[in-house]
């Protein structure tokens, strides 16, 4: 009963850690990006990068995508470049997927600090008016009985289908994974929601 106490309490303090996370992200310009990291976002630094830098990224939407299926690989592309910039400015260069520790813990994310900057480079995008079929909507979340999950969120505006913007299961700099937010949910109740079930 202690353990099941003690993870429930622990469930709670990151959920609650997530919720204060998402209140920082709205104001954002290239010149004020919020990064976060060290797990639950402990660690905040906001960079600011060059025009170069964020031409670059808008790179990602050329051509203009004439559907939402190809806007959403542009954001993939362009999110996991967000990332590779954002880390010339943090330590979040030393990133590995999931929560490992190997890397000596410095600049490693949880699923917390991911999904908040993932969004706040969505707001990003979606601030310079990159995004035509979709917005960016409140993270989403999925839980277990052991442990719980966050991702980034965005809508496809015309259908209204959601889709996860998962980077949390890659390395620092690899593309996010991107499915639809009802199939990321899809996990059973008493195992856990740490499962990779993306067709990816």
């Amino acid at each position: 009963m202690r353990v099941i106490g003690f993870l429930l309490s622990l469930s709670i303090l990151i959920h609650a850690t997530a919720a204060r996370a998402n209140t920082d992200i709205a104001d954002v310009d290239i010149d004020r990006i919020p990064v976060c990291y060290n797990f639950g976002c402990s660690t905040r630094q906001t960079i600011g990068i060059s025009r170069s830098e964020w031409s670059q990224v808008m790179n990602w939407f050329l051509p203009r995508a004439e559907n939402a299926d190809n806007e959403r690989k542009q954001i993939q592309q362009a999110v996991g470049w967000l990332e590779v910039v954002a880390g010339y400015y943090t330590p979040i260069h030393r990133d590995k997927g999931q929560n490992r520790l190997d890397n000596g813990g410095m600049g490693q994310m949880d699923c917390v600090d991911e999904s908040t900057n993932v969004t706040t480079f969505l707001r990003l995008l979606e601030r310079y008016k990159l995004l035509r079929f979709h917005r960016v909507v409140d993270r989403a979340y999925r839980r277990t009985m052991w442990d719980q999950h966050w991702a980034a969120q965005i809508e496809e505006i015309a259908s209204g289908e959601r889709w996860a913007v998962d980077s949390w299961f890659q390395d620092y700099g690899n593309i996010p994974y991107l499915q639809r937010t009802r199939e990321w949910k899809n996990i059973p109740f008493f195992f856990t929601s740490f499962i990779d079930n993306s067709t990816d």
